[in-house]
């Protein structure tokens, strides 16, 4: 079976070395951010390994309507598909799945009201700012984020940022640590004072979690397994040098979307919950399986050790390595001493 070779992308968010280090091989000196295993184009799905090594902006992604109405305005305009500021350049729905190889970091999704009030007390925070959640709700977040986004509480961010460096309560330590570091990024951007008001999540190896569209989200440093429906949609509001819509943001933002909970790996075979019904996502480690035959596409992604695949002959898979299996009648056989990731759809 040929191995599918992973494209690399060089966005200057990326580590320099870690996707180097993790395939062995030199590093290119160049900021390597993802290792591509399929495209937008022709598979169900597209599997990345991602490498941060400085945080990406504060963003989300459209569902599948949304992304139909979205390509079909833009393409109605003329705006073409490679100018700066498109939005939408499919119109196809993006939800992903994040699994950590390293230590992970990221805010993902909205606080319950309760705990953004909490946020609002420990970081010294105008109330007046949340005022929108104790009227309306969960539906008062889309007022609360267009204010901030606007930039009517800016006088508040150097303050803000100097009480998340001189230090908070223990427990929201570790959030004022990250503003900090994104704010030596991004000094004024507004963006920074929605911070406190999103989950923070650092996720151990093997962990995951699950971004439906409409869910804001900042991956902010850590290598992780993205699998994600073959979207390639962007929507950004913030923390970026590339063009940001914050209008366009506000109106796909989902205030009301559950909590994103993490997945906890499972034993030496764990399946993982999303992007979508009809995607499994495995991990295997440490062990030898048999995979049942499917009619679906699978890929087989190595990430650490050593992994054989049997299948009429034995293929070797080193870190970093993928290959194809295209729906077939006979099983197969998985054989890992790390870890391998199962992506069947």
């Amino acid at each position: 079976m040929p191995l599918l070779e992973g494209t690399l992308k060089h966005y200057d968010w990326g580590s320099k070395t870690a996707i180097a280090e993790l395939r062995g091989t030199p590093a290119s000196g160049e900021p390597e951010a993802e290792l591509w295993f399929g495209d937008n184009k022709n598979l169900p799905w597209l599997v990345k390994i991602l490498a941060i090594q400085n945080p990406l902006s504060l963003q989300l992604h459209p569902n599948t309507e949304q992304a139909l109405r979205g390509f079909e305005i833009e393409e109605a305009s003329g705006m073409k598909l490679d100018d700066p500021k498109r939005l939408y350049r499919d119109q196809k729905a993006k939800s992903e799945l994040v699994c950590a190889l390293t230590p992970f970091k990221a805010f993902c999704g909205l606080r319950k009201i309760d705990s953004a009030i909490e946020a609002a007390e420990k970081f010294h925070l105008p109330k007046k700012l949340l005022s929108p959640l104790l009227t309306d709700g969960e539906k008062g977040w889309g007022k609360v984020i267009s204010d901030l986004l606007s930039g009517k509480a800016n006088q508040e961010i150097e303050s803000f940022i100097n009480r998340c460096r001189d230090g908070v309560d223990e427990i929201w330590e570790k959030v004022a640590e990250e503003i900090v570091k994104i704010s030596k990024i991004h000094k004024t951007d507004a963006s920074i004072l929605i911070l406190p008001f999103m989950n923070y999540y650092e996720l151990n190896i093997g962990e995951a979690i699950h971004v439906e569209p409409g869910v804001a989200h900042i991956y902010i440093q850590g290598m992780a397994v993205e699998v994600m429906q073959p979207g390639d949609n962007v929507l950004r509001a913030g923390l970026t040098k590339k063009h940001a819509d914050k209008n366009e943001f506000l109106s796909l933002l989902n205030a009301g979307a559950e909590i994103p909970q993490v997945q906890k790996a499972d034993g030496t075979d764990h399946e993982y919950i999303g992007p979508v019904n009809n995607l499994s996502v495995r991990r295997i480690e440490n062990t030898k399986i048999e995979v049942n035959a499917s009619r679906s596409i699978d890929l087989i992604l190595a990430t650490n050790g050593i992994s054989k695949v049997g299948h009429g002959s034995e293929t070797q898979l080193k870190p970093g390595e993928a290959f194809l299996i295209h729906g077939e009648d006979s099983n197969y056989t998985i054989d890992t001493t790390g870890s391998v990731f199962l992506v069947r759809g």
